[in-house]
């Protein structure tokens, strides 16, 4: 957590669709309705309801370009797409760099099918922290991104990063409170055994 894994990759993915020399004409963002609480029934349409889920894009936007509206700017040129993976099935990205955004609350079939969805001449990002799953709720469900990434480890054109608590930057208290949990878990582990 505070690592910049969605910051990065929206980041790296506009520059590289805002470059005139790129092959990229889009950044998907790809997204799972899973949400840490239920919030009950939320009124709207789909794209009313979608839009929490857009928040994050909408602030690194904003810090990105200095401007509030830099993310609906982005969406209504055609740049930026955002899609849950509830209606995905049957798509192809072509010419696209697909993020792949908080995976861990992600079902392996979820993340095989968005794998699946890959076209000609783009490529896909994956973000996501196995610790910060919101699956634990619902005993049927559980995140599938353990498994993708020992799949995917096997591939010759894929390439991992993995961040440690030296690469937080999203505040000291943040960082604290981390290394204090990985410490308190150590423990626990230990007692345990």
């Amino acid at each position: 957590a505070g690592t910049g894994k969605s910051f990065i990759a929206v980041y790296k993915a506009i520059e590289e669709v805002l470059d005139k020399t790129s092959s990229f004409h889009h950044v998907i963002i790809v997204r799972s309705a899973v949400q840490s609480r239920d919030l009950g029934f939320t009124p709207g349409s789909v794209e009313e309801k979608m839009s929490l889920y857009e928040q994050p894009y909408m602030q690194i936007c904003h810090t990105l370009f200095g401007r509030r509206d830099a993310y609906e700017a982005l969406k209504e040129c055609g740049r930026v797409e955002f899609i849950s993976t509830s209606f995905i099935r049957g798509m192809s990205f072509d010419d696209s760099i697909i993020i792949v955004d908080e995976c861990q609350n992600m079902t392996f079939e979820e993340l095989s099918t968005i794998m699946t969805r890959v076209g000609y001449r783009s490529k896909i990002i994956f973000c996501g922290d196995y610790k910060q799953t919101d699956l634990y709720r619902n005993n049927k469900d559980k995140s599938g991104l353990l498994k993708f990434h020992n799949i995917a480890r096997l591939m010759a054109s894929f390439t991992s990063i993995e961040f440690t608590t030296d690469d937080i930057v999203r505040s000291s208290l943040v960082k604290d409170f981390l290394i204090a949990t990985e410490k308190y878990e150590r423990k626990e582990s230990a007692s345990n055994t």
